[in-house]
Order: structure tokens, then sequence, then C-alpha cells
């Protein structure tokens, strides 16, 4: 199962959240947002639409969102608002229990067993009619000695299946927990899963670590009970749950920022191909990682941001685009005050006052610009503006041995506008690693033909780009009788902004002939352009 849309009303948080916009190739859907953001109440939101063939109950003080007119006091009216959607869906999975049952799989944020021993076997049940699953996300849950019994139950069902006596214990136990010991020995390397124990002699899972031989299960760390929790039950529940969108409240707890990297990996690759895992998280680690696979498969794994949402109101959540922006917000959440030391993976030094100086018009219009243009095809790239032309120059060569010392990772160039340099002049900037615009500044960029044409083109006028390219024509004619150079598109900008707004008759899009092509013309940019493909190598090289 894949979901495609859900719509939760009045529910837990929500008064009405849509989300939407989840490509059918999506395998990992990562929910991100401080704590008491929603993402919780969106997993329970799809909790109790599954419950309507499970064990349904309401509990109006839990369920109805807080201030909710009276009306709503049984679980039937209260199922009317939520709605689930899935790709390829023809009918109601809920129609069919033994699709209906499987379409979900939940882990709750509070699942804990320090400890467990077996001295008796038990048939275990069908998983899809296990009477444990969570009722609501806030139940504690214990999974592992339940996986145990199932692990031992299929053991011996196994050795004594007539059609199956030529497999030995050994090879039965080992490839039913094959999988498990693969995946706990590469999240922690030098721990081995042994096996079983003894069933019927206090049985719980024995492990291998240094010299110690026969682990006990209790002396595990928390993190490793943690990720062995996790990584036992997803393997063991894979095999009937094999069509279904799995949700996993913070799957990092108890992990450090490696092994949290390392988890996901786990889960992303024993993931199936027809199921979906979704995790509400805050961790840098899951976070990290998603991003890198997001940059492999940007529409196998997506994200929805959940912070500064106004919950009370109608709002309507899809994919984010996974940009420096994002990335900065994303790892605020994460680490607080010290977000701004995690270094990106470029820094790109412009020209234009400091963002930090006070009382300045236009304190980082370069930057902003490059933001807006570069920010999804280059979300680990930093644009940081440093005053003027010579300024820059300075202070680069200063910062950038700082922070080259400090962030030897760090790729770091500058990028100034062509002005009025001569080939010598670039070429002695260019060993100095500053890089020089082919065009004489940013604006002949985004007043380029190819913009104009799309902008007219999305404003449904696409016949008035001829007179808008003659009027800037017009403009650098007259800024040459008045002095200014040829190509000085800058000079003019003032008097095209306004004429393409009049001719166009545009409002709303920008007060000036900056905020109009920061705004306006900057997103126009796009990869599919030449104009694009020009400035990128400009900035970035070929």
């Amino acid at each position: 199962m894949k979901i495609s849309k859900a719509q939760f009303k009045d529910f837990k948080r929500f008064t009405d959240l849509i989300v939407q916009g989840i490509p059918q190739q999506a395998r990992l859907v990562v929910l991100v947002g401080p704590n008491g953001s929603g993402k919780s109440s969106l997993f329970e939101g799809f909790n109790y639409w599954q419950q309507k063939i499970i064990r349904p109950k309401f509990d109006q003080d839990y369920h109805l969102k807080a201030g909710t007119a009276a009306g709503v006091t049984d679980w039937n009216s209260m199922y009317q608002k939520v709605s689930v959607e899935f790709h390829g869906q023809t009918t109601n999975p809920l129609d069919d229990p033994a699709i209906g049952k499987k379409t979900f799989y939940f882990r709750t944020a509070y699942r804990h067993q320090a400890d467990f021993k077996i001295d008796e076997l038990k048939r275990m049940g069908d998983p899809l009619d296990d009477p444990t699953r969570p009722q609501r996300m806030i139940n504690s849950e214990e999974r592992v000695a339940q996986n145990y019994q199932s692990i031992v139950s299929k053991s011996v069902t196994e050795l004594y299946d007539p059609s199956k006596k030529a497999q030995t214990a050994e090879q039965i136990t080992t490839r039913l927990i094959g999988k498990v010991q693969g995946a706990i020995s590469r999240v922690f390397p030098g721990l081995s899963l042994s096996g079983p124990g003894k069933p019927l002699e206090g049985g719980t899972f024995l492990f291998e670590k240094g010299t110690s031989r026969d682990f006990h299960y209790k002396n595990l760390s928390g993190g490793e009970k943690a990720a062995f929790d996790l990584l036992l039950d997803f393997v063991i529940k894979s095999e009937t749950f094999d069509d279904t969108v799995f949700c996993v409240d913070e799957p990092e707890l108890h992990l450090h920022t490696k092994l949290q990297s390392a988890l996901l990996d786990e889960m992303y690759t024993q993931l199936g191909a027809t199921s979906q895992l979704w995790i509400a998280t805050h961790s840098i680690g899951m976070i990290r990682r998603a991003m890198e696979l997001h940059t492999a498969s940007p529409q196998e794994v997506i994200f929805l941001d959940f912070s500064d949402q106004d919950f009370d109101k109608a709002v309507v959540l899809e994919p984010v685009a996974v940009d420096r922006e994002f990335w900065k917000k994303t790892f605020g959440v994460a680490l607080d005050d010290i977000a701004t030391l995690v270094a990106p993976s470029e820094i790109v030094f412009c020209e234009g006052r400091l963002e930090n100086a006070t009382g300045a018009r236009n304190p980082s219009f370069d930057a902003t610009i490059y933001r807006r243009i570069f920010s999804k095809s280059h979300p680990d790239t930093e644009f940081v503006p440093l005053g003027g032309t010579t300024e820059v120059e300075k202070a680069a060569f200063l910062v950038s041995g700082v922070l080259g010392k400090l962030f030897t990772s760090v790729r770091m160039w500058s990028v100034f506008d062509r002005d009025d340099r001569t080939s010598t002049e670039v070429t002695d900037l260019s060993a100095k690693a500053i890089r020089v615009l082919g065009r004489r500044d940013l604006e002949s960029y985004l007043w380029d033909d190819e913009v104009i044409t799309k902008l007219c083109t999305e404003k449904g006028n696409p016949g008035i780009a001829t007179q808008l390219i003659a009027e800037r024509t017009s403009l650098l004619a007259a800024g040459v009788a008045r002095g200014k150079p040829a190509n000085d598109i800058k000079a003019a900008s003032g008097q095209l902004y306004v004429k393409t707004t009049q001719l166009l008759t545009l409002t709303g899009h920008g007060n000036s002939a900056v905020a109009f092509a920061r705004d306006t013309l900057a997103p126009l940019i796009t990869p599919d352009m030449a104009i694009y493909q020009e400035l990128h190598t400009d900035v970035f090289g070929s």
C-alpha cells in the first residue's frame, strides 16, 4: 500500500488537514517538525481509520480536537472525519478484512522491553489479528518477547513438518533469524545474534560481543535493545505485512547519531517493493540520511514539514522542496542554537552588504538571487555576502582561511560581477579562486529574453514579450546617450520594471525593481532553461 492523500477533520490537533501530492514511487515519507507539532497525531489518524476492522474504540477526550463543538459521541461518527486514499485504489481496503488488516502497521514511541525469558511454548495466532496492536499511539508496547515466541513457534512447526524433514534445526533457525542477524551486525559491528537459546529453560535471545558468549538480551544497552526491537519486528512482520504502510514514531529513541543513520538504512533496505515507511522524527542522524537518500532518489524519499503550521485553520501539506532553507530549518529543530554551526558542503562568497548590516535597503540581493535559483539543485551550498568587490576579496580570503581549517571538506570560492573587467583581470581573479560572471551583473541574467518570454507566457500574454524586449533595447540605448555602458541593465531595471508591470497589469509582484527581480524573476529561472545553464556554469563551473 502507498498513500496518495489523507484528510482529517476535527481530529486530534487538526481542524482540517489535507496531506496530498505524495508520489506513487515514494517508499520513505519523513515527518519533520518540533515536538508537539502534530506528527504523532497524523499517525493516530491513520490508526483510527484502520481501527474500523480491528477493535474500534472512541476516546472523546483523546481523539476529538479539543474545543470542537459537541455532537460527536461515538466511534462511527468520528470515523467519518478521517479518510485515506491509496495509489491504485479501486475499492476501500477496509471492505476486505484480509487487505484492510495489513494496510497499516504501527510502532509507537513507547516501546521498551528491558528483559524477558520464556519457560513455555505457545502457538502464536495470525499477526493480522494480534490483540496487542496499539489502539492509540500513546500505548506502551513490548514486541521482543512476542517475536521471540513467533520465531520459536515457527521453528517447531517446521521441524515436525513432514515436507521439510531434510532440514536441520540449525538450518531452520538460521533461515528464520538470518535477516535479523545480518541487520543487527550491520548496525552494530561487533555484536552478533547467536540465536534463541533454550526456549523451555528461560528462553531469550542470546548474543556474542567481544569475548563474551551467550550474552543475554537483558545485558544489551538501551540503544542496542531499541534498534534490535525495531529490526526484529520489521523483519518478522514483513512476511505478513507485505503490502503495508509502516508507521514508526521516533525510531531514533536511545540511539546516537551514527546508529540512527544505520538503522534507517536497514529499515529502508528491508522494506518491500509495494510498501511504504513513514517515520516521525527530529533526529540529526535520521534526517541527514533521509536527505542523502532523497538526493539519490527524489521521488522515493519525501519530507512533510509540520513546523510553523497553524492546525487551528485549514492546512494543506505537500512534500517540501529539500533545499538549503529547509535544510537549515530542519536542523535548527534538531540542534537549536548550534544549528548555524553545521557546515554546508560548499560556500560561495558574493558581493552585497553583510546580512547583519543595519539600515541597508538591500542587504543581500546577490546572495538571495543565487539561493532562489540554485537552492533545489544545490541544497548544501550557502551563499554568503561579504560587502563590495574589494571587501569580498579581502574578507573571503580571511574567512575561508579560518573555515578551511575548521571544516576541511567544505569547498569555498567567490563570485564577482563582470562589470568592466578585462580578460586579464578575470584571469588574475581566477588564480585567487574567484569566478567572474560572463555578463555584466545579475540583472543581465534576470532580464534575459528567455526569462521575459517565460514571464509573459505564464501571465497569459506571450505577445507582450516582444514589446518588453524592444523596450529593454530602447532603455539601454538611452543609457548610452547618458554615458552608461551599453550592457548596463541594472541602470535600466527600474524603468523596465515599471513598464513590465504596466503592460502585464501585474499587482502584488514586488513594490520595487529589486523586489520584482528577487520574488518574480528569479523563481522563473529553472534548470531546463539555457539562461540557467549559463549562470550555473559561471557560478559553479562546467
